[in-house]
């Protein structure tokens, strides 16, 4: 799967290109994406309970979060709290929905961006999980998030509706024209390094970018679903 979009609208137009692929091992994507260009949000949600259920979470936190920001033309701050509100509506569906089925484990990660509507300065990074965003300036690369994980293992210390309440970490970074952002899932972070998503993801066309993005994930084993989302400021 893949998408590109540009939204009609001076200064010069946020672009997006979305990448989101079930990967050379597992045979389902519990990956989902949410690109809202004209609303400038985005998501990287990576499911996880196993099939239909990890999807199914990831889902619900890509859908509460796309229902909460298409109504709202509030200003910065207060849109960011509806993402925060989408995240806490999300964490009780999916949390609601594996008791009453008696699942054991279901939830999600979620890694969002905001832009400010009135300004192209700032942004918001709203994160659970393992899921990354990153900022890539002037060919350097910064990671804006820290992983929700047990140092040196596999397990997630934090995830959308793996409990009965979630906190979000919320982080408000500066915006730069020329600045990509890249929000991605572990099935990318776990087999390429920070510094070379950020070789890939900073030179060339937007659409260009992406491609050897997963073309590299793809030479690397590819052994998760991965899903990725390249942003142009």
């Amino acid at each position: 799967m893949f998408g590109f979009g540009r939204a009609k609208r001076t200064p010069p137009p946020l672009e997006a290109v979305f990448v989101s692929e079930t990967g050379l091992v597992r045979s389902d994507n519990q990956d989902n994406v949410l690109v809202s260009i004209n609303h400038q949000v985005f998501c990287v949600a990576d499911g996880m309970g196993g099939g239909a259920e990890g999807a199914k979470a990831s889902d619900v936190v890509c859908r509460e979060l796309k229902m909460t920001v298409h109504v709202s033309e509030a200003e910065f701050y207060a849109r960011v709290t509806a993402a925060q509100n989408a995240i806490v509506d999300a964490n009780y569906e999916i949390f609601t929905y594996a008791r009453e089925r008696g699942y054991g484990q279901m939830g999600s990660t979620a890694a969002i961006l905001v832009f400010d509507p009135a300004s192209r300065a700032r942004a918001a990074v709203i994160h659970v999980g393992d899921s990354r965003v990153y900022r890539i300036r002037r060919g350097f690369g910064e990671r804006l998030t820290r992983d929700h994980r047990v140092v040196g293992g596999n397990a997630l210390t934090r995830a959308v509706g793996a409990t009965a309440t979630v906190r979000c970490d919320i982080r408000e970074v500066d915006v730069q024209p020329g600045d990509r952002f890249v929000l991605c899932s572990d099935g990318v972070s776990s087999v390429i390094s920070d510094a070379r998503i950020a070789v890939f993801a900073s030179g060339g066309a937007l659409e260009d970018a992406a491609g050897r993005l997963a073309e590299e994930v793809v030479k690397a084993g590819a052994p998760d679903n991965y899903s990725f989302v390249l942003i142009s400021a």
